[in-house]
């Protein structure tokens, strides 16, 4: 009989992962929810369009399950197990010890700084962050997208070597510059999850095809603005530095912002 690692592994859609892990959530009562599923898809869609060279599977199964031994109390503020208690249950469901050290190292608290991280933490790390920025708490409202990658960059992630953070950074630009009624795509998937009841999965599951539909058509739609003739990334980026040379360039003498109105613009 199939382990359950051999089985969401197994799997690579991530819809039927979400699936897997709303079976396990029932039968184990792991914590599992909205604000997993969120970002989940912020790391689906981090190395998708960013190209990066990891095992997506490998990355997206240990954003299913890298808090799952967390849990609330009376106050519903979230308390985390020991690492130990994490690996443990981990080899228990059937995974290798590589998938227990990355998943343990989406933080960096209570670890020898000295041993060297798996790649794939590094994208734990910052979605893990970056995505609870994103979430509704009981103590504070969601930060909005540039509001939480100026604290991600500015104040958590700062002295902090991950190798991804800059690639993060390009990643959340590019998404939020294409635009979907007046939301950048970060944005809205956002503001879509965060109007999910936090345990309703199969809400979640419905949300989540209507964005990955509403994605591929705005990329789709960006590629012919962009005159697609080779790498869409490439040229995203090539846009992306002409605007950043347009922002950065001094006025002429004698000019200043409030004299170049919107009408002046159109």
């Amino acid at each position: 009989m199939a382990t359950f690692a051999q089985s969401i592994l197994g799997e690579t859609d991530f819809i039927k992962k979400i699936d897997i892990m709303n079976f396990l959530r029932k039968k184990q009562n792991i914590y599992f929810n909205t604000s997993v599923i969120l970002k989940a898809e912020i790391a689906r869609e981090f190395m998708d369009v960013m190209k990066l060279d990891v095992d997506r599977n490998l990355v997206v199964t240990a954003c299913l399950l890298f808090d799952c031994l967390k849990y609330e109390n009376a106050s519903n503020e979230p308390y985390n197990k020991r690492p130990e208690d994490y690996i443990e249950y981990f080899r228990a469901l059937g995974f290798s010890d590589r998938f227990c050290k990355i998943c343990i190292e989406h933080t960096r608290k209570g670890l020898n700084p000295d041993v060297p991280r798996e790649e794939e933490s590094d994208i734990l790390e910052l979605v893990d962050q970056f995505g609870g920025l994103l979430l509704n708490r009981t103590d504070r409202l969601a930060y909005d997208v540039d509001e939480a990658l100026e604290i991600l960059t500015v104040k958590n992630m700062a002295g902090v070597n991950n190798r991804y953070l800059a690639i993060f950074q390009e990643f959340v630009d590019i998404m939020e510059d294409i635009k979907i009624a007046m939301l950048g795509l970060l944005s809205r998937v956002q503001k879509d999850l965060n109007c999910v009841a936090k345990n309703d999965i199969s809400d979640a599951v419905r949300e989540l095809y209507n964005i990955n539909e509403r994605n591929e058509k705005a990329f789709a739609q960006r590629e012919k603005e962009l005159h697609y003739g080779g790498d869409l990334l490439g040229e995203l980026r090539k846009a992306r530095a002409k605007l950043k040379l347009f922002e950065e360039a001094p006025l002429l003498p004698g000019f200043e912002l409030e004299d170049i109105g919107e009408d002046k613009l159109d």
